[in-house]
């Protein structure tokens, strides 16, 4: 009879063992899914209307990201053809800029990006969605730019400003 027990016991705390790892499991499941839906619905937002620059960094006040936040800033027009649309991803709780995220938000896209929270680099997601560009977030914006131009989309849009009589602002 103590067999059975002892048997009985054991069986018990493994079951209880394999119900947390799946519990675990289903809640990186789920937090990889949230990221997932929140990177999804920012494509989605910007699908064929915007290209996305993610620069993802510890915080706010990262010397790399205040060094790309304002060579940013002082090329406006040249961002604004580009239909380049910026995102900040800070780990620190406060840093977000928008204010939108929560953060498991935060930590979801980072996870469904593929970031750590230490990383600082720069994502560029094209017209059509797809990731284009991993990068430091120290590369220097006229890379970015240039990558850009050479995008088959951008090519297009060149051109058809051109047709027009409409300036080309250089990256």
């Amino acid at each position: 009879m103590k067999k059975s027990t002892i048997g009985f016991q054991i069986r018990t705390r493994n079951t209880r063992f394999a119900m947390a790892a799946v519990r675990r499991g289903l809640n990186l499941l789920l937090i990889s899914l949230i990221g997932s839906v929140v990177i999804a619905q920012e494509i989605d937002h910007a699908l064929w209307q915007e290209r996305l620059l993610i620069l993802v960094a510890p915080s706010a006040d990262d010397p790399a990201i205040v060094r790309q936040k304002r060579a940013l800033r002082d090329a406006g027009d040249a961002l604004a053809e580009r239909r380049l649309r910026i995102i900040e991803l800070y780990s620190e709780p406060d840093s977000d800029d928008s204010g939108r995220l929560t953060p498991a938000q935060r930590r979801a896209i980072r996870e469904g990006l593929g970031v750590a929270s230490s990383d600082r680099q720069l994502v560029l997601i094209g017209l059509d969605g797809g990731i284009k560009r991993r990068a430091p977030l120290a590369t220097p914006l006229r890379e970015i730019l240039q990558q850009i131009d050479g995008m088959p989309m951008r090519r297009q849009e060149i051109e058809d400003r051109k047709r027009a009589g409409l300036p080309v602002t250089p990256p």
